[in-house]
């Protein structure tokens, strides 16, 4: 798979992979529903729009950028999440504050298992500008990574695509549907935000290091949800989910070089801090 790319001027754009990926909806009900139930109902839907979400990226304490996104059922029962954004760098450019357009789709099978992925960023003057296209088909994955070709083949139960926040809503279902999910498959086409230290895997395998129970504030009520610590044993960098019945909430990437979280500005309000 390859498409035709304009050069463009990496020593900057690298900057922009720098950036990551994360959340989701169903909806979020004032009563406690079980992961079964909301898996049941997610197969009860009819085609359309069944969730939206905003959201917000903050790193180190600075305020990265915004991004809404839905997610549609198709008659074919395929998940399709949409979304589109915008982000600052969080490295400093000289003389220049770039702000980053983005958009997204992705789409999955009635199974959750990633098929395809498109991502777009566009910036000022080409500046951070990318396209990447992954497809997922019989075993294999095939990505084109802004020009740079990648494939691998893919054999775990369960994975998921690293796109930009929004990834994370199909993410956090996978995570309600899991049936002893030991590992999950990190598939790494790039996102908004940090990498785990590494850009060479086009997998990443993570491992399910515990899930625990967790009490948050969701528009103005206390509710306990689901936290889902996922590691990467390469990078020993720990990916936190924070969802509610596979609703997802928050996304929070735990290291000692580059705190980063996203999280649903829509659920938990402005200016929400981890």
């Amino acid at each position: 798979m390859r498409l035709s790319e304009k050069p463009q001027i990496k020593s900057v754009s690298s900057y922009f992979l720098v950036l990551i990926f994360l959340l989701l909806p169903l909806h979020v009900s004032n009563q406690t529903t079980s992961a079964k139930e909301a898996l049941e109902s997610l197969n009860s839907t009819e085609t359309g729009v069944f969730a939206r979400g905003e959201l917000a990226y903050v790193s180190n304490g600075k305020d990265l950028g915004t991004e809404t996104y839905k997610l549609i059922k198709r008659e074919s029962g395929e998940i399709v999440m949409i979304s589109e954004g915008v982000v600052t760098p969080p490295i400093p450019i000289p003389f220049v504050t770039p702000k980053i357009k983005f958009n997204q789709e992705i789409t999955v099978g009635n199974d959750l298992a990633p098929q395809s992925l498109e991502l777009n960023y566009n910036g000022p003057l080409g500046i951070g500008s990318k396209k990447i296209r992954a497809i997922v088909k019989d075993g294999r994955i095939d990505a084109d990574l802004g020009g740079e070709q990648k494939g691998a083949k893919l054999e775990s139960i369960y994975s998921y695509f690293q796109g930009t926040g929004g990834a994370q809503a199909v993410t956090s279902l996978i995570l309600a549907k899991k049936e002893d999910l030991g590992e999950i498959v990190e598939i790494r086409t790039g996102g908004t935000g940090p990498q785990s230290g590494d850009k060479d895997r086009l997998k990443a395998y993570l491992v399910l290091k515990r899930e625990e129970r967790r009490e948050l504030e969701i528009n103005g009520s206390r509710k306990v949800i689901e936290q889902y610590v996922l590691n990467d044993p390469e990078s020993k960098v720990d990916k936190v989910i924070l969802a509610d019945s596979g609703t997802f909430i928050a996304y929070l990437r735990q290291s000692e070089e580059n705190s980063f979280y996203v999280y649903r500005s829509d659920l938990l309000g402005k200016d929400y801090q981890f």
